[in-house]
């Protein structure tokens, strides 16, 4: 979403796999997000047995001078390896003293002589996202129900890596809403929640059970965010996934030719139809760089996913991932850049490494631009096309008999109402299109909603454009632009020194 500037919405996503085995340990454990070197190297001279470092391909640059602190610093810590970068094999061995190339809770009981077999524990992690400083409907719990999925796309490192095994961590709907009460006993009144899980819904067992463990239970109407594929979701209607609480969507758009299984099912047009009818916002990604590709025919598929009004859109270059089935094939067919990835941060969706029959690599970088920049200029900001679904939703769905889908109607109508404060300024930042548009909106959403209050009213004219004003000013002088670092332990006490 870099093409929407000052309209991106902004998170801290943390490399949420080392809570979630620190978590699952028995010995006391302390994990580190987005350190500096200086505080990396101050945490391992307190003498740690192991030091475990996740990465991917594209971080490795970041895993050597780590590796090397440790061994200067804590010469007796052992490390070990794991995430995704682990697929780039024997070059990364001299790295490590282990190498975790599996689910990562088993591999350290295994390690550490727990119990493997031990119940799995949903770790605490939460995520706020902020636009304009401005928090966005409370923060998010993460449910990890699953690790892998069995589609087996070619290009696909989270598949791969598992074998195109499913790695059930919630076997069945129960276990999930057990899961998210869970948090909610954590942190009372939360009611978004991120489950993770490369396919949700694609075992329809598992999702219907969920459905009806949600329909028994007493929750308030949930704001639910998955990962899918058109496979999966066309096994369900879209009124089911509002009594669920799915209300965002990620799903993989491809190529209109790429045939992968997943895509098998109800037509783009007929689910994105749906799902913007019932208040569910769509983020679809379209990968650049297929075989039959020409820049025209990226171009008509291009035209055809905005005809679909997406919620939001990633275009990524199709990138031969280590160990995947692409990077294989286009090895044995000796179209690989050997030279353009001996820079790991080449793997990273934004550059082509591999000889293309129809496109160069600077060319397929400038459409890649393009594409970003067209969608923003076209569609307009995200943030606002997601409060259209939600006004949508709310339209649509105000009357209906069930009383869980009219509850989330009123929801849809409460977190619409949110967008009418930024509106009016931040149509000083679109095109005239998209001023257009936003007006729409804006009246469709007062009828609905009302008018704004005088202290609404004062916020929108006084408050909110000088938050648009900092958050631009923050973001053409990056500042800000990079994670905190955060800190956490679990099972220390003051004396505790050793992982």
């Amino acid at each position: 979403m870099w093409a929407q500037g000052v309209f991106r919405p902004r998170a801290t996503t943390t490399q949420w796999g080392t809570d979630f085995i620190a978590e699952n340990l028995k010995i006391p454990t302390t994990s580190l997000h987005y350190p500096t070197m200086s505080q990396f190297i101050a945490e391992i001279k307190q003498g740690y047995d192991y030091v475990g470092i996740a990465f991917v391909a594209s971080t490795m640059h970041k895993m050597i001078p780590m590796v090397e602190a440790v061994r200067k610093h804590a010469p007796s810590t052992q490390i070990i390896l794991g995430g995704y970068g682990t697929a780039l094999g024997d070059e990364i061995k001299k790295y490590a003293d282990y190498v975790c190339r599996e689910e990562g809770v088993s591999f350290m009981r295994k390690l550490l002589g727990e119990k493997v077999e031990a119940p799995i524990v949903q770790p605490d992690i939460t995520q706020r996202q902020t636009l304009f400083s401005i928090p966005l409907r409370g923060a998010t719990g993460y449910v990890f129900a699953g690790l892998g999925c069995p589609n087996g796309c070619d290009f696909c490192a989270t598949s791969h890596y598992f074998k195109q095994k499913h790695i059930q961590f919630l076997p069945d709907g129960p276990s999930i809403l057990s899961a998210i009460e869970g948090l909610r006993g954590k942190h009372p009144g939360m009611d978004k929640f991120w489950i993770n899980d490369e396919d949700f819904l694609l075992n329809e067992e598992r999702g219907r059970g969920f459905l009806e463990a949600i329909r028994k239970s007493e929750l308030p109407p949930l704001s639910i965010s998955i990962f899918s594929s058109v496979k999966a979701l066309s096994k369900y209607s879209a009124e089911e996934l509002v009594e669920m609480g799915v209300d965002w969507i990620w799903v993989g758009y491809e190529g209109k030719r790429s045939g992968f299984p997943k895509q098998q099912g109800k037509s783009y047009r007929e689910l994105f139809r749906d799902f913007h009818q019932h208040g569910i916002s769509v983020l679809a990604s379209m990968i650049l760089g297929f075989d039959y590709h020409t820049p025209q025919i990226i171009e008509e598929e291009f035209e055809e996913l905005l005809s679909l009004r997406p919620s939001m859109c990633q275009f990524l270059i199709y990138g031969p991932s280590p160990d995947t089935p692409l990077q294989k094939r286009l090895k044995a067919e000796g179209r690989l850049i050997p030279e353009l990835f001996m820079d790991r941060r080449k793997y990273d969706g934004f550059t082509l490494g591999f000889e293309h029959p129809h496109i160069g690599q600077q060319e397929m970088s400038l459409i890649q631009r393009r594409l970003y920049q067209e969608e923003f200029q076209r569609l307009g900001p995200s943030v606002f096309r997601v409060a259209e679904d939600w006004l949508t939703g709310y339209v649509h769905l105000k009357d209906h008999a069930q009383p869980r889908v009219r509850a989330k109607a009123q929801r849809y109508k409460t977190d619409s109402h949110g967008a009418m404060t930024l509106l009016p300024q931040c149509k000083k930042y679109v095109n005239q299109k998209t001023q257009a548009w936003m007006d729409s909106l804006e009246q469709r959403l007062a009828v609905e909603n009302g008018p704004l209050t005088l202290k609404e009213k004062f916020l929108a004219r006084t408050v909110i454009p000088a938050l648009i004003r900092y958050a631009d000013f923050k973001l053409r002088h990056d500042i800000g632009q990079q994670p905190e670092f955060t800190r956490k332990t679990f099972r220390r006490s003051g004396s505790d020194r050793k992982r």
